[in-house]
């Protein structure tokens, strides 16, 4: 399954999970720290995966493809991870830092993390109000970027987002490379390498899989025909559509359809 970008509405969003868990490959416009309580995750950030273990966080920058891969239990040892998830410009005007850098390693050894942030960490998990939310994630942010070391981000730090939120606004049109280099304004290798190299994944394998989303979408919640969806998802023909469909769910939209209809 290729990488999915994850919409998050809310400027600040709280995952407190009390067991070790998969969550598919995915991207997303915002800031994420996953902390481990207790227990043992893997984490994959980019291609390289790494274990938390109790005390242990991990940052993962806007935009950087990651996944949170299950551990095998064999000690029967309890897992419970903390993930932040909160817009970088809620924090940058006070944290410049993570609009202008990047982590060169994103793993934060536990004995590097102070009892403050651990303790900002249990608090944010009780938290419901946004305001107090805000602050136990300045407390975390602060401690957590004192101890990483940052490079300077190249390039334009808002192209991906502008492009994939491009592709999910006009995926129906017949868009291409040079159609994106045409309204960006950047050569098309540029928009081609933002793809395979930031993002993980090939623009049309990209492009493909949100037409599909969309296609099951109707399939599930209309009684429109397949031909009408195909083209109404962006494919200009009914064999494309069939194909694609089966690269990307393992079955053909006829199948999906009877599966969907039991």
């Amino acid at each position: 399954m290729c990488p999915y970008f994850e919409k998050k509405q809310k400027k600040i969003f709280i995952s407190h999970r009390k067991e070790t868990y998969n969550f598919p490959t995915h991207f997303h416009n915002q800031l994420e720290i996953a902390f481990c309580l207790s227990g043992l995750q893997n984490v994959k950030v980019g291609e390289k995966i790494y274990t938390l273990k109790t005390g242990d966080a991990i940052i993962i920058f806007p935009n950087i493809v990651h996944e949170y891969i299950e551990y095998d239990q064999t000690r029967n040892e309890s897992t419970e991870i903390i993930a932040l998830i909160c817009n970088t410009k809620l924090l940058a005007e006070n944290l410049p830092d993570i609009l202008t850098k990047h982590p060169i390693n994103p793993f934060i050894d536990a004995n590097l993390i102070s009892e403050n942030t651990t303790l900002a960490f249990r608090n944010l998990a009780l938290q419901n109000s946004d305001t107090e939310m805000i602050g136990w994630t300045y407390i975390i942010l602060s401690n957590l970027l004192s101890v990483l070391d940052l490079a300077p981000t190249q390039g334009d730090l808002e192209l991906p987002s502008r492009v994939i939120a491009y592709i999910d606004s006009n995926f129906k049109e017949d868009l291409s490379i040079s159609h994106l280099s045409k309204v960006f304004g950047y050569h098309p290798s540029y928009i081609a390498h933002l793809f395979s190299d930031q993002l993980k994944i090939p623009f049309r394998t990209y492009l493909s899989a949100i037409r599909s989303e969309f296609a099951a979408s109707q399939i599930r919640t209309t009684e429109k025909s397949l031909t009408e969806i195909a083209y109404e998802s962006g494919y200009n023909s009914l064999n494309t559509f069939c194909r694609c469909f089966k690269k990307y769910f393992s079955q053909t939209p006829s199948q999906y359809k009877k599966a969907c209809h039991r």
